[in-house]
């Protein structure tokens, strides 16, 4: 019977932060998804707005409407800039989070490589043993047989 692998505690703690790692790059990959497209969603709100503004122009607008429309315009654009941060901020979350999941990858790496050298050694050592009992086994067996003839 083989001995256990002594840092199978270990192996599965670095399995458990690898899974937990990959599932939270997950999470923050969705969040980045989202920030991307809410960026999207502005800016080609800002697109058509402007372009009905344009239509409309040609026909003639007070100055209250020009006013309005400004001040909607830069009311959008601070939104599309603060949109633009979190974006930046979901990128960056995104990095640090691929950073720490190739981490536990490594981490998990390592301890599977112990582990398959752990096992690979345990069975050297059993079918060494093995064959030791068969040798044994055969000299018994020929040594036996030698005395009754002898």
């Amino acid at each position: 019977m083989s001995k256990p692998f002594p840092m199978q505690i270990l192996l599965d703690l670095a399995q458990e932060g690898c899974d937990a790692a990959a599932m939270r790059l997950g999470v923050v990959n969705g969040h980045d998804r989202d920030m991307q497209q809410r960026l999207k969603l502005l800016l080609e709100y800002r697109g058509e707005y402007t372009a009905r503004l344009a239509s409309i122009a040609q026909s003639g607008m007070q100055s209250v409407g020009w006013r309005n429309f400004h001040n909607f315009i830069d009311k959008l654009d601070a939104a599309i800039e603060q949109q633009r941060e979190l974006v930046a901020a979901a990128k960056r979350e995104v990095e640090t989070g691929q950073i720490y999941w190739h981490a536990q990858q490594r981490r998990l790496k390592s301890f599977d490589t112990l582990s398959q050298r752990h096992y690979s050694a345990e069975r050297k050592s059993e079918a060494r043993q093995e064959q030791k009992e068969q040798d044994d086994f055969a000299l018994r067996g020929f040594l036996s047989q030698r005395s009754m003839l002898g």
